[in-house]
C-alpha cells in the first residue's frame, strides 16, 4: 500500500512531478523494475568533486584529495519504486533538488514525489543552490568564474545528469531482496551539543566546530559580530572552558538499517546526527570523517554503504575536535568503530513487499523575512544600488520564497523499522521526538532533505544563540513539522 497525504500545496514541486510523469510517459525506463517480482535494490554512485578553481562557498579548490560521491539505492517491487541519495555537499536548495528529482525519477521509471535526495553538509564541498545562481544571472549579477572553470549552473547539472545516467546503469544490475537487518551502537566522543546554556535559561556559549580558532578569518569574524550582539560567547575564544562543558543533548546512536539477499548484505544506510566537518576553508574538497568512514565500511563488508546526516543542526564535534588533519582520521576511526558494532548488533527479519510503504507530506514552514522578500525584490533590481547590497538581497527573498513554496516530509517503513526524512539544519529535538512516537520501533532520521538553514525547536527561539539569530524560520516551524511526522508515522 502506497500512502500519499498532502496538507499544503507547493506548485514549484507539482510542477515538477507533473514534468516527471511526463518525461516518464515519454522515456520508457532501463528497467520495468515491478515486472521482476518481489523486493529488489540497485545502487548507483558518481563523483561529485569540483574542478581546481571552482568556487565551494567557503574557499576556493586549489587541490583534489579524497572524492566527493553522490550515493543512492533504488527499491523496487512495492509500488513505483523508490529512490535514495545522499550527496557530500554543504548545501542543496529546493530548486536544485526538484531538478534532480525529476531526472531520478525519469531514470527510475517512478515520479519525483518517491525520490529523496539529501545532502551531508560538508563544509569544504560544492553548494547546489540554483535559486540563487539562476537568480543572480537573472539579475545581472552572476557569480564570477576563473577561465577555464565551468560555472555553476552548468556544473552542477552536469553532476545530476551523470547520477541519472549513473542510476539507469545499476538498475541493470538490481538484487533481489530477501531480508531486512537493523542495528544501532552507540558512537563515542564524536557529537556534543553547540547550546551550552546560562544559568538564565539563555545560551552562554556556541560551541562551534573545534574548540581551537581554526576557522577562516572572515567567517570567524562574522559570527562573532552576531555573538556580540546575541550576548553569548564563542567557544574558540575559550577552548578549555568549551572542552569541559558536557555533551549536553545529543542522539549517541548509530543506526544501520541493511538489505539482503538471503545470507548476502548488499546495501545499508547509517544514520548519525551532527554537524560533519573537522575543519573547512582549505581549499580541498573532502566528504570528511564520515564519508571517509562509509567508504572504509563499504570495503569491508563488500556492500554498498550509504551515510544519512541526521537532524543534527544543535550538534558539532566541537568538544573533542582541534581542527586537525590527525583528528579527522580519528573521527573517522570513531564512526568506524560505532558502524561495525551497529552491524555486529544488526538483527535481520523477512522483508516482503507488503512490508514497505512510502508516504509523503507537504508542508510550508513561516519565514522570519517573507514580509520583506517583495523589499529585497526591489533592492535586487535596483542597478544603482551596491552590486553586494543587491547580491544579499537576492539571497533573502530566494530563501523566504523557498520557505513559503513549501517542502516535503518523506517516510519510508520497512516492517517495524521507519526512515523518517525532514528539510535542513533540524536541532536534535526533532529526532528525538520523532523516535520518542514510536518507542517500541526502529527509527532512523535522515534530515538535510533541502537547505533550509538552521531549523530550531520552538523553545529554543527564546534561549538565543548563533542558531538562532541565523535560522530563516520562526518558532512555529516546530509544530509544522512534527504535526507532518506524526501523521506520516499514522499517529493522527
Amino acid at each position: 500500500m502506497r500512502i500519499t497525504i498532502v496538507t499544503a500545496g507547493r506548485s514549484r514541486y507539482m510542477l515538477m512531478i507533473g514534468l516527471g510523469l511526463l518525461l516518464a510517459a515519454l522515456v520508457r525506463p532501463a528497467v520495468a523494475a515491478d515486472k521482476a517480482g518481489g523486493l529488489r535494490i540497485a545502487t548507483f554512485e558518481t563523483d561529485a568533486t569540483p574542478p581546481v578553481g571552482y568556487d565551494m562557498g567557503y574557499s576556493v579548490v586549489k587541490k583534489i584529495g579524497e572524492p566527493l560521491l553522490v550515493k543512492g539505492v533504488v527499491i523496487s517491487g512495492a509500488g513505483k519504486p523508490f529512490v535514495l541519495v545522499a550527496v557530500d555537499w554543504v548545501t542543496i536548495d529546493g530548486q536544485t533538488r526538484d531538478e534532480w528529482h525529476a531526472l531520478l525519477a525519469k531514470a527510475a521509471g517512478t515520479t519525483p514525489d518517491r525520490v529523496s535526495v539529501h545532502h551531508l553538509h560538508q563544509h569544504d564541498a560544492p553548494r547546489g543552490d540554483l535559486a540563487i545562481f539562476d537568480e543572480r544571472v537573472k539579475q545581472g549579477v552572476p557569480e564570477p568564474v576563473p577561465p577555464g572553470v565551468p560555472d555553476k549552473g552548468t556544473w552542477v547539472r552536469s553532476v545530476m545528469e551523470r547520477s541519472a545516467a549513473a542510476l539507469t546503469q545499476g538498475l541493470r544490475h538490481a538484487q533481489p531482496v530477501t531480508h531486512l537487518g537493523l542495528g544501532k551502537a552507540a558512537a563515542e566522543r564524536l557529537g556534543a551539543n553547540r547550546r551550552i546554556m546560562g544559568a538564565n535559561g539563555r545560551v552562554a556559549m556556541h560551541r562551534q566546530s573545534t574548540y581551537t580558532n581554526e576557522y577562516p578569518a572572515d567567517v570567524a569574524a562574522r559570527i562573532k559580530v552576531d555573538a556580540d550582539e546575541d550576548g553569548h560567547r564563542l567557544s574558540i575564544f575559550y577552548p578549555e572552558e568549551a572542552k569541559a562543558a558536557p555533551e549536553g543533548l545529543i542522539d549517541p546512536f548509530v543506526r544501520v538499517i541493511s538489505f539482503w539477499n538471503g545470507d548476502r548484505p548488499l546495501a545499508a544506510l547509517n544514520y548519525y546526527a551532527s554537524h560533519p566537518q573537522v575543519s573547512f576553508g582549505k581549499g580541498i574538497p573532502t566528504p570528511e570523517f564520515v564519508g571517509l568512514a562509509r567508504e572504509r565500511r563499504q570495503k569491508e563488508t563488500g556492500a554498498f554503504q550509504v551515510y544519512f546526516n541526521g537532524a543534527g543542526g544543535n550538534i558539532t564535534l566541537g568538544k573533542y575536535n582541534d581542527g586537525s588533519d590527525r583528528a579527522r582520521e580519528e573521527f573517522a576511526g570513531r564512526m568506524l568503530d560505532a558502524m561495525r558494532r551497529a552491524w555486529t548488533a544488526t538483527t535481520r527479519s523477512p522483508l516482503t513487499p507488503a512490508d514497505v510503504e512510502w508516504r509523503t507530506t507537504d508542508i510550508s514552514l513561516p519565514a522570519k523575512y517573507g514580509a520583506f522578500k517583495d523589499e529585497a525584490r526591489a533592492v535586487a533590481a535596483d542597478t544603482t544600488r551596491p552590486q553586494s547590497e543587491r547580491i544579499a538581497a537576492i539571497g533573502k527573498y530566494i530563501r523566504a520564497e523557498a520557505l513559503e513554496a513549501g517542502t516535503t516530509l518523506c517516510v519510508l517503513r520497512l516492517g517495524q523499522a521507519y526512515s523518517v526524512h525532514i528539510p535542513g539544519e533540524a536541532f536534535i529535538q526533532y529526532q528525538l521526538g520523532t523516535q520518542a512516537m514510536r518507542p517500541d520501533d526502529f527509527v532512523a532520521v535522515a534530515a538535510y532533505a533541502e537547505g533550509l538553514g538552521y531549523i530550531g525547536n520552538e523553545k529554543a527561539y527564546g534561549e538565543g544563540g548563533y542558531e538562532i539569530t541565523v535560522s530563516q524560520t520562526t518558532l512555529a516551524a516546530e509544530k509544522v513539522i512534527m504535526d507532518g511526522v506524526r501523521k506520516l508515522l499514522l499517529l493522527q
